[in-house]
């Protein structure tokens, strides 16, 4: 028996990298300081609630695996991504290092060439000069963007259906937008933390 548990959750600036300041002056921009700050302070909520949730599942951590939404790689690498977001202040990769130090294992969850291409088309919308530009780059990443986050799905869900083993249980960190659930293999048995 396979077990899965499925986290949607919420990105924090920290989690977008090297695009994060460009994406929290564009949120600022678009809904003002004080409401960006009061959705920074909810978010906060939500990751600490979140954490909670997690470890009263009282998963076996020795047999438990991290898929993470955006982490195309494991091991020292892996890790490193992981170590440099959380010091970032990234409470979603603060969690992932509280449960590898219990034991859990980080697997590869993203294929490198799908993040990269989403990256450009996001890239090329934030940084047009002129609003002409920046809307046909918006055009252009709002008709690929579904497209691509259904491969990315269809990749995250092979990925776990081919690594997560028999008697493991994996838990998958993923943004609300994706919808991994319908693509993995029917011996995995799903506990959705949205629904309980």
């Amino acid at each position: 028996m396979r077990k899965l548990v499925y986290v949607r959750i919420v990105h924090t600036s920290a989690d977008m990298g090297t695009l994060s300041e460009e994406l929290v002056q564009l949120a600022i921009s678009k809904i003002g300081k004080e409401k960006w700050e009061e959705n920074q302070k909810l978010i906060e909520k939500f990751w600490d609630e979140l954490e909670k949730e997690i470890f009263q599942l009282n998963l076996d951590f020795k047999h438990t695996r991290i898929y993470q939404d955006g982490l195309p790689c494991e091991g020292e690498i892996g890790m490193k991504i992981i170590h440099s977001t959380a010091e970032l202040g990234s409470k979603n990769y603060q969690i992932i290092e509280k449960l590898v130090v219990k034991g859990a294992k980080v697997v590869a969850t993203e294929s490198p060439q799908l993040l990269i291409e989403e990256r450009n088309l996001l890239l090329e919308t934030l940084n047009n000069s002129s609003t002409a530009e920046k809307d046909e780059a918006k055009k252009k990443y709002d008709s690929k963007k579904d497209i691509l986050l259904e491969q990315r799905d269809a990749y995250i869900a092979s990925r776990i259906n081919n690594t997560l083993e028999d008697g493991k249980t994996g838990i998958l960190f993923i943004g609300a937008e994706h919808n991994v659930i319908p693509k993995l293999a029917h011996d995995i048995e799903v506990l959705d933390l949205v629904k309980h």
